[in-house]
């Protein structure tokens, strides 16, 4: 994906996918943050001039409009911070977000500059205050793999209420992480926040799948829950990976969701690349490939319906359609004893699958 030289530029399909899953997940972290917290922030970190050439919004104005025309309005103050280094862009972006009518509580600011100076400077001003990020939900979407250290990122994310998601260009580091350049290994080290980069083998077939897997467990360290999305075209091509980290279960579960209701839009696909041990393609049968899994996972336990669903929200790619759907799989080919009664003494109605029902995994 070249990077552009004009002011603005044609959006590409995948970007227009990828917008969609922003703003759905945003319409659910928008309400649910300002539920229990004053303040809320969002960061774009590399948030372009905020339209495109046939006039669809950027990222930027998306977060905009999904906050402030959300039916539960946002009582507290939400915070938008805007980071794009050119200043063409900058300017088209001020005249994009004046069009807007906005309510007083929002507060908007458009940096001319890098990311990752704009937001170190942010986190020393806070950090010397001895104060704490209100909770934060940074999009990092850079066009290549350069100005985006791991550092800033473990800085942003051990904040308690900071999550990420970030486009990972691997093609693009799997081309140059060889390369005879001291400048561009700089930022592939950057980028990992570790030399164990480039001990990944030369030449080998499924280095990409290692560069991503190597990537997420950096992520893992700063981050309980992380998702790696691969995004494919409608020939079956890698595009790029969606990273996604954070410390809360909800914040997790509200991102598969996200996915799930973009993946049957338009020629793109999704595949959940997070556990090699669990390679999902999102269109594909899932009630059988879930059911492996809680089988392989559970295989001679007896457990009831809530501890399922916990494992299913925290541990994988699914949500808790797919678990009903895959129990009710299990059961009519006879792969699964369901008792009959719940764990409260109450009757199961037949192929229902309600909290408190009990099921047994074969060994």
């Amino acid at each position: 994906m070249a990077t552009p030289d004009e002011t603005t530029w044609d959006i590409e399909p995948h970007t227009a996918i990828k917008h969609k899953i922003l703003q759905y997940y945003l319409s659910a972290w928008f309400p649910i943050l300002n539920r229990y917290h004053p303040r809320v922030v969002y960061i774009d970190g590399f948030s372009g001039p905020g339209i495109y050439n046939g006039g669809e919004p950027g990222s930027p104005i998306i977060a905009l409009k999904t906050a402030s025309e959300h039916f539960r309005k946002i009582d507290g103050e939400a915070v938008f911070l805007f980071v794009e280094d050119r200043p063409d862009r900058v300017e088209q972006l001020q005249r994009e977000v004046s069009k807007l009518t906005l309510p007083k509580n929002y507060h908007v600011h458009i940096e001319s500059g890098q990311f990752e100076e704009t937001v170190a400077n942010l986190l020393n001003d806070l950090e010397q205050k001895g104060g704490s990020l209100a909770p934060t939900f940074a999009f990092v979407d850079p066009f290549g793999f350069s100005g985006l250290p791991f550092e800033l990122l473990a800085r942003l994310l051990r904040h308690e209420r900071s999550e990420a998601f970030i486009t990972f260009m691997v093609d693009s580091i799997n081309r140059f992480v060889t390369a005879p350049n001291d400048d561009i290994h700089q930022h592939i080290r950057s980028l990992f926040g570790t030399d164990e980069v480039f001990g990944i083998v030369s030449g080998s077939e499924d280095r990409v799948q290692k560069l991503t897997h190597l990537y997420q467990r950096q992520l893992r360290t700063v981050g309980q829950y992380v998702r790696s999305f691969e995004m494919r075209d409608r020939n079956d091509k890698t595009i790029y990976y969606l990273q996604f980290v954070t410390k809360h279960s909800l914040g997790h579960l509200k991102m598969k969701e996200a996915m799930w209701r973009v993946d049957s839009e338009g020629d793109f696909s999704f595949s959940d690349a997070t556990d090699p041990s669990q390679q999902v393609l999102f269109r594909a049968e899932h009630d059988k490939r879930l059911f492996d899994i809680l089988s392989e996972s559970f295989s001679g336990q007896t457990l009831e319906y809530s501890a399922m669903w916990q494992f299913v929200k925290d541990q994988t790619a699914f949500i808790e359609r797919h678990l009903k759907q895959s129990l009710h799989y299990g059961e009519t080919k006879s792969q699964l004893l369901v008792k009959d009664v719940k764990i409260d003494g109450k009757k199961r109605r037949k192929n229902t699958f309600p909290d408190g029902t009990i099921v047994t995994f074969p060994p």
